[in-house]
Parts: structure tokens; C-alpha cells; sequence
């Protein structure tokens, strides 16, 4: 399996890379290609032109949650792949997305309009979904753990949203060994760990919605994030993060998990 960044919000800066926040990967796993989540624009599309990949040859089309960050590049995609069945969450029908991060309510929705005017193409799903041999879509995750903090500030209509539109994807080899990739991880690492308890979890890959506190929004503590990434360590995984993940969780999960922690950008590319 080997798996590319296409978007992230950093870019080398050496390199003609694009970077925004958003996020999307590039998969190669049982001989088919999968993108999983469209970034913000169609940026994503622009790198991927850039390192050689053609997103037209795409098997599958794999959206995390229903934010405009994962799901922005989605008119681009269907203008250029012609082929691919797009699984997302049954959850996200209709399901109206908002951020007060900010102060103001912004709108964060996935564009509805091309649900309903390619609705040929998409596949929603409410359970654990076999894709592949290797590739299955987890669609339940409870909350056992403490969820991350920012959810607060993100809203489904006018309630808080409680994340039933998340998906994560588990790509298990022969030997049940597993790598998880969350884009997002709004349901929290530790549930969504928790979640694939049957399988061996060696890798996970993506953001930790672990955001920096500023003044306007207090979230994790130094002395939260400290003790989750003590969960973190005890499960023995190599943790690939980036996107969501601020800059004091990450210095925090470096420090505590060392040779086992990388951080994910555009053009970064990693075989397991």
C-alpha cells in the first residue's frame, strides 16, 4: 500500500506544491487507486497533475465527513473521472454543516447540489463497508473517549454536530495487520482506534482535530494532549499526522511517540 498527499495545509518550501487547509490522499492498495477526500478546491488535482498522478484513473473516491475542507475538489473530480462509485456516509444527506470558530456562523457544507445532480455515482452507506480485499469503511464509531474539543464549535444545522457523517477507512493485510486513515478524526483517535478493535491497528494516518487554543477558543491542554498521547504510545503505532492537528499537539505527540510519529504535507508519500 502506498499513500500520497495530495492537499495539505503545508507545502515544501522548495517545489512548485500547493497548500491549503484542506486535505486529500492518493491511495494505491489491490491494484486499484483511491482518492480519499477532494481537499478545498481543485488545488489537489493541481498537485496531483504536478507528481504524475491522473485523478481520472481513480477506482474509488472516498469522503470522510461532509466539511467543504475534504469534499471542496468534488466538482473538479467529477468533471475529470468519469468512472468512480464516491462512498460517503448515509449521515451526510441533507445534513447542513456550520463553523462559529470564528465568531461568525459559517457555512461548511459539502455542495448538496452535486449529490443530487450526479446521485448515479454516490454510494451512501451506514455500515462496515468492504470495498476490496484490504479496504473497508468503518462507518459506526461510539464515544468512549472524550471527543475532541473544537467539535464545540461545529455546528449540524443549529446543534452541535456529533459526527455520525465520519467515516474512517482500515486497510488490513493477510496477517490482520491494519492502518487506519482518518482525515479528521472528529470522533476522537482513541474511539476510532477503538472501533477497528478487530483487526491489529499498526498505522494510523491523518489529522487529530487537535486544535491550537487562541483567544477567542480554549481547547486541549498542554496536560490533555500529554496524556493522549501516553493512550497514543501505549498502543504501539506509528501515527502519521498533519491538517488538524495544531502545533502544540504535534511538538507534544513528537516528543512522547519519537521515531513512531511523522507529520503528513503535499507531496508527501509513504509506503506500509
Amino acid at each position: 500500500m502506498k499513500i500520497t498527499t495530495l492537499i495539505d495545509n503545508v507545502a515544501p518550501e522548495a517545489g512548485t506544491l500547493k497548500a491549503e487547509h484542506g486535505l486529500s490522499f492518493w491511495m494505491e492498495a489491490d491494484g486499484k487507486n483511491f482518492l480519499i477526500d477532494t481537499g478545498a478546491t481543485s488545488l489537489f488535482a493541481d498537485n496531483a497533475r504536478a507528481m504524475g498522478i491522473d485523478i481520472a484513473t481513480a477506482d474509488y473516491l472516498i469522503l470522510s465527513h461532509a466539511h467543504a475542507d475534504h469534499t471542496g475538489g468534488l466538482a473538479t473530480f467529477l468533471a475529470t473521472n468519469k468512472k468512480a462509485k464516491i462512498y460517503l456516509s448515509a449521515n451526510a444527506r441533507g445534513r447542513h454543516c456550520f463553523s462559529t470558530r470564528r465568531g461568525e456562523k459559517r457555512d461548511i457544507s459539502i455542495d448538496h447540489r452535486l449529490l443530487h445532480e450526479h446521485k448515479e455515482r454516490f454510494i451512501f452507506v451506514d455500515s462496515e463497508t468492504v470495498l476490496t480485499e484490504s479496504v473497508t469503511l468503518v462507518c459506526e464509531t461510539a464515544a468512549t473517549h472524550p471527543m475532541p474539543k473544537a467539535n464545540a464549535t461545529l455546528l449540524a444545522g443549529d446543534a452541535q454536530d456529533d459526527f455520525s457523517h465520519e467515516v474512517s477507512i482500515v486497510v488490513a493485510d493477510s496477517h490482520g495487520a491494519a492502518t487506519i486513515i482518518s482525515p479528521c478524526s472528529h470522533r476522537g483517535i482513541l474511539n476510532i482506534l477503538d472501533a477497528a478493535k478487530n483487526y491489529k491497528v499498526t498505522n494510523f494516518i491523518g489529522g487529530l482535530h487537535l486544535l491550537d487554543s487562541d483567544e477567542r477558543n480554549t481547547f486541549e491542554s498542554e496536560e490533555e494532549i500529554r496524556q493522549l498521547a501516553h493512550e497514543i504510545s501505549e498502543r504501539e503505532i506509528l501515527l502519521c499526522t498533519g491538517h488538524c492537528t495544531g502545533s502544540v499537539a504535534r511538538k507534544i505527540l513528537s516528543e512522547k511517540l519519537g521515531k513512531r510519529f511523522k507529520e503528513f504535507h503535499s507531496g508527501f508519500t509513504i509506503s506500509l
